[in-house]
């Protein structure tokens, strides 16, 4: 259950109004004396309760923002609020500061919110308002030039982000972001340098490393090694969470298109020949048993198996002797096909599963 916030209370009113009677005889609207009595007024109707009021007279109008805990400040306690994750209660106190007072952090705060809470075209503003106010707020850049990507306005987007970067080098926020950005464009030499940056300086921030990962993937060659090891390193520092299953998928990805260039494309008789032998074994076996072994494999993937790497052996509980990464994946392939054959496995191997039925021609 979510947690109860206290409602603040906003309004405004016109100036020509206001209740004679809380202003003294001799005021006139538009005096000094006339304005500081309507703030009295007021303030001291919400200080009676324990209250604490802001009040504003601007543009014609008296702008109210109580809330319902004395001695903390307005701001203080919306942003106790965006602490705690309120961000739909925060919103109509950022929108009501926002235009009281000139805040730089309100503005970066207000945008954030409206960002975070979908409302991604309206939080541009306050952001480029944070910018202006405060031209070196770093996170404000970045926040805007998250905004940007979102609305698909790459050019100013990569103006956004660059400018943090250059503004703060060793923030990782920045650096990540404009590494996915400019991954995002095909610019994945570029994004490298800004991926590597980000994970040496926030070495625990899941995202980064993904991020990493997945630039290294898209170069190729040496570099898929290296995406290899980041993703298997996510698998197990953060198990269960959603960059580990991301990761997991990362990994069989590359896992698959390294299975091809090793044979320019061709079949691979390796693997042939571990489905022969699969098909073989599970020919003697009841389906609750061949079920029993794809489960197991199956679990094991949920890690990563590296299909490439003949030299790592693995065991299973179900089934005797030592299996490659490869010969893994061969087993789950020929059981899951043996359930339903027009199951996609998502292994990569439907060439080679043709070519090893056909070795074993009528065999059961």
């Amino acid at each position: 259950m979510t947690k109860s916030v206290a409602a603040p209370e906003i309004f405004q009113i016109p100036l020509d109004q206001v209740d004679p009677a809380i202003v003294p005889n001799d005021a006139k609207p538009g005096t000094p004396e006339f304005e500081q009595a309507v703030i009295m007024h007021y303030a001291l109707r919400y200080a009676a309760k324990g209250w604490q009021a802001m009040v504003t007279l601007n543009d014609g109008l008296v702008r109210v923002l109580a809330i319902p805990r004395q001695g903390m400040e307005p701001k203080e306690y919306v942003l106790g609020l965006l602490n705690n994750g309120f961000l739909e209660d925060a919103l109509p106190i950022l929108q009501a500061l926002d235009g009281m007072i000139e805040d730089a952090e309100i503005a970066y705060n207000l945008g954030i919110c409206l960002s975070e809470l979908g409302q991604t075209a309206e939080s541009v503003e306050p952001l480029e308002r944070c910018t202006r106010i405060a031209p070196d707020y770093t996170n404000a850049w970045v926040g805007l030039g998250v905004a940007y990507t979102r609305l698909g306005r790459i050019t100013e987007a990569m103006r956004g982000l660059q400018t943090p970067v250059a503004l703060e080098p060793n923030n990782p926020f920045a650096q990540r972001n404009l590494g996915a950005l400019l991954s995002r464009e095909g610019k994945h030499t570029d994004a490298l340098a800004h991926f590597r940056q980000a994970v040496s300086q926030a070495p625990n921030d899941p995202a980064a490393a993904f991020g990493l990962g997945q630039c290294l993937q898209a170069l190729g060659g040496e570099h898929s090694k290296e995406a290899d090891r980041i993703y298997s390193d996510l698998i197990k520092r953060f198990p269960g969470s959603p960059v580990a299953e991301m990761a997991r998928q990362a990994l069989t990805q590359l896992a698959q298109d390294n299975f091809r260039d090793n044979v320019d494309g061709a079949v691979r008789m390796d693997a042939v020949f571990y489905l022969v032998d699969a098909l073989d074994r599970f020919a003697g076996m009841s389906k609750a048993d061949i079920g029993q072994v794809t489960m197991e494999v199956a679990l094991l993937g949920q890690q990563g198996l590296r299909i490439n790497d003949p030299d790592t052996r693995y065991t299973l509980r179900n089934l005797p002797g030592e299996f490659s990464a490869l010969n893994l994946l061969c087993l789950m392939h020929a059981g899951v096909r043996s359930f339903d054959p027009s199951t996609d496995t998502g292994t990569g191997l439907d060439k080679e599963y043709e070519v090893a039925k056909a070795m074993r021609g009528n065999k059961p």
